[in-house]
């Protein structure tokens, strides 16, 4: 089994993908105590490993810092299954326990639906935006 590429550069691009590789996640550190999370492609059984290490090693990365956050831009996610769900669910626990942030950034459906349907979004709610990411939040009618 293939584990995604993993960017841990300062880079703002997300590496292009092929059959081989359905998941790409890039790991940015925009400043001290904020690591943020890009995710393209599908997240579901294959993939769900890979991104569950990066979402726990980013978390412990930034815990103990001042403010510490970790925000996953998921406007790239084309799949979303309930083992991704359970990834972040249990990535939310986790931040709870380390005194984190943890942002999940999602407007369209692929990603909103699922996390509707397993009532995962009671505890864990996407947002539209994060002022790291610097869009979407002028257009309240983007993603409905």
């Amino acid at each position: 089994m293939r584990v995604p590429r993993i960017d841990r550069s300062v880079a703002t691009h997300v590496p292009p993908r092929d059959a081989a590789d359905p998941l790409a996640v890039t790991s940015t550190r925009p400043r001290p105590g904020l690591a943020l999370l890009r995710v393209v492609g599908e997240v579901d059984v294959l993939t769900e490993p890979g991104l569950r290490a990066v979402l726990a090693r980013s978390l412990a990365d930034v815990a103990g810092g001042e403010t510490p956050s970790v925000v996953c831009d998921l406007e790239g996610v084309t799949f979303l299954g309930a083992t991704g769900v359970d990834v972040f669910v249990d990535a939310w626990q986790q931040a709870l326990a380390e005194g984190v942030e943890l942002v999940l950034v999602a407007r369209h459906r692929t990603v909103l639906r699922p996390f509707r349907l397993t009532a995962a979004d009671r505890g864990l709610t996407p947002t539209r935006t994060h002022p790291i990411l610097g869009r979407y939040a002028a257009d309240p009618e983007v993603g409905r």
